[in-house]
């Protein structure tokens, strides 16, 4: 088209040919070897015709019918071998190597071309080539800045597809999103004022949104910021762990600059430390930070995977076992949503079989499922958690993040060596302090608050209260989990209750005060205080 074909490339015309189209319809034998035929022997008569199928594979088998072994693969076969006809054939390799390859005397009157990914920049030249043609079809006008965010936002949030596919089509999502919201005119009205609609880069982000389930502005936003936030951020949610929130930050800065090891998942981490200590929650609040919502963290509970035959859960089961075709537990959600964090609990527990899918995994940031499809994990965050007891605890002043003598006592504990030494990180998580449930306390009834105020009930309380909760909570061996039980059946069961026998309604305040060593609930507007 702009006439940089060459020589003998020069005045050619590239005609499709639809094999569905000369397949149907054919009632009778013989009907469909004539339509083929009369195609080649056009073709062959024009020396300027150059045929094209797409999905070539398609040939194999096209128009057999019972008993007879000629399709269009054979019907092809002679033409072809006396140079009599100009072909071009487009598949996968996949798809190649499973049918043609199968056929030696069809593949080799074919010369394989393998087409590589464009890169970005030419991914863009694309794009500008494709502008016009997107832009009268849809009735908008696109930004150049849409073309580049189409191209740089797809290679990165959407790795398991390919340049310049995925790229055209968030393009497309966009324009055909831009043309809904456009109001239009019904007959006889005036058309809208204004200039149809621009598409920009926040309608392609938009797009990306959807895919994914990272909010839009998140993805517009200068990301230097936010990663430099992200620490205080999780230390907010996750109390008393401060070195946790910094190791877990610091890895996704070093990943989100280009600076990680390519080919590796963004962190690998173990989190070490008795039960109710905050491992999990910061594995939510890392996912809630970087992707929106805690919905995007995958969680495999190792007690589960005890057995030699749960690898097939993580994979998909194998041709000829119950479940095959079924997408992996975690294959799945890789494929599927590449940006997440992956919550490994129990690490211990799990069988040596399962153990060694993540020493590839971690090693190579990549997983093959049950059917040839690999899962690109370099985008995902791993969090193992353990409850393996330290039976040395840190001195003070030690930074417990990879350190040696952490790692001994872990492979001590019971933890495979491979395994520890494709850590990045080995965070010991203490024992939480009754300062720290304060914290935490006050945290929970926010959150409880919150879940109030679309019912128009509101919930106050004096600085006493999580003080209280903390000491009726406090349990070294449950950690923040025994509180937040306690903070259920002291205030939220209450507060049910009363919603219950028409006590408390909309409008309403509770207030909560501690007297005489006792939780004191009080409803606005009701002088009798409720214990």
């Amino acid at each position: 088209a702009r006439g940089r074909a060459p020589e003998p490339l020069q005045g050619k015309r590239i005609v499709q040919v639809d094999m569905t189209a000369l397949t149907a319809g054919s009632k009778y034998r013989g009907d469909f070897e004539e339509r083929i035929q009369g195609v080649i022997r056009e073709a062959s008569q024009s020396a300027d015709i150059i045929l094209f199928i797409d999905e070539i594979h398609t040939v194999m088998g096209a128009g057999r019918a019972e008993g007879v072994v000629m399709d269009a693969a054979n019907i092809l076969k002679p033409a072809l071998a006396r140079g009599d006809l100009r072909l071009i054939g487009a598949t996968t390799e996949e798809e190649y190597r499973r049918y043609i390859e199968k056929d030696s005397a069809l593949e080799r009157r074919f010369q394989p071309i393998p087409v590589r990914e464009p890169s970005p920049e030419e991914t863009l030249e694309i794009l500008q080539g494709i502008r016009l043609r997107l832009e009268e079809h849809h009735g908008v006008k696109i930004e150049d800045g849409a073309l580049r965010a189409a191209v740089q936002l797809s290679v990165k949030y959407l790795p398991d597809r390919r340049l310049p596919d995925k790229a055209i089509d968030l393009l497309e999502e966009a324009c055909a999103a831009g043309v809904v919201q456009w109001p239009s005119a019904l007959p006889g009205e005036e058309p809208p004022p204004g200039e149809p609609g621009v598409i920009t880069a926040e309608d392609v982000a938009q797009v990306v949104s959807r895919l994914t389930g990272i909010p839009a502005a998140q993805l517009r936003e200068d990301e230097r910021q936010r990663l430099q936030e992200m620490a205080a951020e999780l230390k907010k949610r996750v109390i008393g762990q401060d070195e946790a929130c910094d190791a877990v930050a610091e890895a996704v800065q070093k990943a989100r600059l280009g600076l990680k090891e390519a080919g590796r998942p963004v962190g690998v981490f173990l989190f070490l430390g008795p039960t109710g200590v905050g491992k999990t929650e910061l594995a939510r609040a890392t996912a809630a930070f970087l992707f929106g919502s805690e919905k995007a963290m995958v969680r495999l509970d190792m007690s589960e995977y005890q057995g030699p035959h749960t690898v097939a859960r993580l994979i998909g089961a194998p041709p000829g076992y119950v479940g095959h075709g079924e997408e992996g537990q975690l294959t799945g959600p890789l494929r599927n949503t590449p940006y997440c964090v992956v919550l490994v609990d129990e690490i211990e527990k799990a069988h040596p079989e399962v153990l060694n899918l993540f020493l590839q995994l971690f090693d190579e940031g990549r997983l093959t499922d049950a059917k040839g499809k690999t899962a690109d994990a370099t985008n995902a965050l791993f969090i193992l958690t353990s409850n393996l007891k330290m039976e040395e605890e840190p001195q003070m002043g030690f930074r417990a993040r990879g350190g040696s003598n952490v790692r001994k006592l872990i492979v001590e504990g019971g933890l495979k060596p491979e395994l520890v030494n494709r850590l990045d990180e080995v965070i010991v998580f203490r024992p939480l302090e009754e300062s720290h449930l304060q914290r935490i306390a006050a945290n929970l009834l926010e959150r409880f608050r919150q879940r109030l105020l679309p019912q128009d009930i509101d919930l106050q309380w004096d600085k006493k209260v999580p003080a209280y909760l903390a000491k009726q909570g406090y349990s070294e061996q449950f950690g923040a989990r025994e509180l937040r039980r306690v903070i259920e059946q002291q205030v939220e069961n209450q507060i049910a209750g009363k919603m219950l026998r028409g006590e408390l309604g909309a409008g309403q305040i509770v207030r909560l005060t501690v007297k005489k060593e006792a939780l004191i609930m009080q409803i606005e507007g009701d002088p009798n205080a409720t214990n």
